[in-house]
């Protein structure tokens, strides 16, 4: 569900474990529960932060175009100065995964962009 919305994937195909063959044992199905408990913190927890960031996100630049279409441009400003620290965040965070990432492996993340999205800005750009 979160790379429906946001195009971010937990683990790449390789990461995938095997499924483990059935088993009567109740020590290895509690551990099996528990790994599922956490992977669904973790889901909740990723997809709880990315909501969040969206919504606020979206509040800073709706409020930019408010106080723009108003004429309150130095509002509209000091709130494009709030959305811009967002993006900041953004990318520190992003920074600091790729190191995490790095740290534990030679490949850093795997950014991926859709093709049309560059086609799209490279038409705006030209305009």
């Amino acid at each position: 569900m979160i790379h429906k919305f946001w195009n971010v994937r937990l683990g790449q195909a390789a990461d995938v474990l095997p499924t483990a063959p059935e088993t009567d044992d109740p020590a290895k199905r509690e551990l099996i529960r528990d790994e599922e408990e956490r992977m669904e913190e973790k889901v909740y927890r990723i997809w709880s932060v990315l909501s969040t960031f969206e919504e606020s996100s979206a509040a800073c630049i709706s409020d930019m175009l408010l106080h723009v279409s108003n004429g309150a441009y130095v509002d509209g400003v000091l709130v494009a100065k709030r959305f811009i620290w967002h993006v900041e965040v953004l990318f520190q965070s992003a920074d600091r995964l790729d190191g995490m990432v790095l740290s534990h492996s030679e490949k850093g993340k795997q950014h991926y962009r859709p093709a049309r999205a560059g086609r799209k800005l490279k038409a705006w750009i030209t305009r």
